[in-house]
């Protein structure tokens, strides 16, 4: 919530009590949740010190996961943790006066994640080792879970972990390479971008239909599938039109490209535009990469690649003002 917003519901506040509109104690429930003095230093050393806790706590029990030497051990103690966070994060986010949701929605998510762990652990336990489908099983049962879980509770955190596993269960993937190289491919980018397309049409028809009725409390929910749709749509894509890979291809994620951007200008949607500008950029600078690369100079190659990048933002902001003068 912005700071304008935060200073109009405080004083709001305090004027309906002096009213007489409100008692004394609701007043003061309102500006804890509203007041904005102090309120950044506050929130920032409690989190500092729960991450402290959190952490030691996890250190305590990792050392006597290491001494006993047991991954069943381990994946007990895990699955207490996670028991005793679950607990205290529905507390929180349940609780009628809604004093700390942002915490009770971040305990659950964590929860679920440690969910996760416990699952390597017991799996490390078995006996069973983790090729094959092992792991891509336990992140789709743990999306399972923190999908029923985000709309049980109508929380969005718990929902972001469960599109995050079942994107990763279904094949993609990222590491730290070291000295500043990250890696990431998708095992499937055709099968990826068809699950991604019917991601992007579910979280329309969530946000357009569902959540203007049943669902009406899960608002914001149909965004965030819609946002993963659209990132792992454009990921699979660029991916399969990277060097080697057939023109069809970098025509149909060209044409994407520019579909999203037309379509955000027709409906007024700064998802599609912005998603679209993005990897249509990332498409033509891939192609300049591709062909220009290894045909001139280092120099020559970045000045270039620099005119061409102001000149094609240039082109969006002249678009962007054509856009602006005719709807007024």
């Amino acid at each position: 919530m912005r700071a304008i917003t935060r200073d109009l519901l405080t004083r709001e506040a305090t004027d309906w009590h002096q009213q007489g509109l409100i008692n004394h104690t609701l007043l003061n429930l309102l500006l804890v949740r509203y007041e904005n003095r102090g309120r950044f230093l506050a929130a920032l050393l409690k989190w500092l010190g729960l991450f402290a806790i959190f952490q030691l706590g996890l250190a305590v029990l990792a050392f006597i996961a290491i001494a006993s030497d047991s991954a069943l051990i381990a994946a007990i103690l895990l699955s207490s943790i996670s028991v005793g966070l679950w607990i205290c994060g529905v507390r929180l986010a349940t609780h009628p006066y809604q004093l700390h949701p942002f915490t009770g929605a971040v305990l659950i998510t964590a929860s679920l994640a440690a969910v996760f762990g416990a699952f390597i652990l017991l799996n490390m336990a078995l006996g069973s080792g983790m090729e094959g489908p092992t792991l891509p099983m336990i992140l789709l049962l743990t999306s399972v879970l923190a999908a029923l879980t985000a709309y049980r509770y109508y929380l969005r955190w718990p929902l972001l972990l469960a599109l995050l596993f079942f994107f990763h269960g279904l094949g993609a993937w990222h590491a730290y390479g070291g000295h500043g190289a990250y890696f990431a491919d998708i095992q499937e980018p055709r099968i990826m971008a068809v699950v991604a397309l019917a991601a992007i049409m579910l979280g329309i028809w969530h946000e357009q239909f569902l959540e203007q009725g049943s669902l009406w409390r899960c608002a914001g929910f149909g965004a965030l599938i819609l946002i993963f749709g659209l990132l792992y749509l454009n990921l699979s894509l660029w991916f399969l039109t990277l060097p080697g890979r057939s023109l069809g291809w970098v025509l149909v994620f060209t044409a994407a490209g520019l579909g999203q951007m037309i379509a955000g200008a027709r409906l007024h949607d700064a998802r599609f535009t912005g998603f679209g500008i993005v990897f249509f950029s990332i498409n033509l600078y891939t192609r300049y990469f591709e062909y220009f690369w290894d045909q001139i100079s280092l120099g020559a190659f970045f000045l270039m690649g620099g005119a061409l990048a102001m000149a094609f933002g240039y082109a969006c902001e002249r678009w962007s003002l054509f856009l602006t003068s005719e709807k007024l």
